[in-house]
């Protein structure tokens, strides 16, 4: 989710960005793909969890840690979004 969001959802909200060249795309594009499959593939056919590995603490923990840094970056996403005023799009130091 939280690579759809800063890839796709982050990518339509913002405002005047400025354009990225297709190469530099096409690149990314392959590569997220390809490592996203390798991740996946990993961890549904080769992993293995034991029985109650939801309750485990290091789980736990680690998605805590992971829902925190997404709503982290979503929020931080917004407030880069509404730094830019209607028709600007350069970068800005936030100030204050």
């Amino acid at each position: 989710f939280l690579v759809h969001s800063r890839a796709l959802i982050f990518s339509f909200l913002i405002r005047a960005g400025k354009p990225t060249p297709f190469f530099i795309f096409v690149l990314a594009l392959l590569f997220c793909t390809y490592n996203g499959y390798l991740q996946g593939r990993s961890l549904t056919s080769y992993a293995r969890y034991p029985s109650g590995w939801l309750k485990d603490p290091c789980f736990i923990t680690g998605f805590t840690g992971w829902l925190t840094g997404m709503a982290i970056n979503i929020h931080s996403d917004h407030i880069l979004r509404n730094l830019r005023k209607p028709g600007e799009s350069g970068y800005k130091i936030p100030k204050g």
